[in-house]
């Protein structure tokens, strides 16, 4: 079971929590790749986005100065 996430109805201006979402994997303009939840608003019935957070991918490793 998904964990309830906090998102915020901008058309409603009031936050809710939802278990009820999806989450895909977008790429960056810039390189790299961000989580994205998406859930539909209990207040207005649009679809609302959070970001979640940076991917963290396997064999990279950090450039040392």
């Amino acid at each position: 079971m998904p964990e309830k996430l906090k998102f915020f109805d901008i058309k409603a201006k009031k936050p809710f929590y939802t278990d009820k979402y999806e989450v895909k994997i977008v790429e960056k303009k810039k390189g790299g790749k961000v989580k994205i939840a998406f859930a539909v608003s209990p207040y207005t019935g649009i679809r609302v986005a959070r970001i979640i957070g940076p991917v963290k991918e396997e064999g990279k490793k950090k450039k040392k100065r």
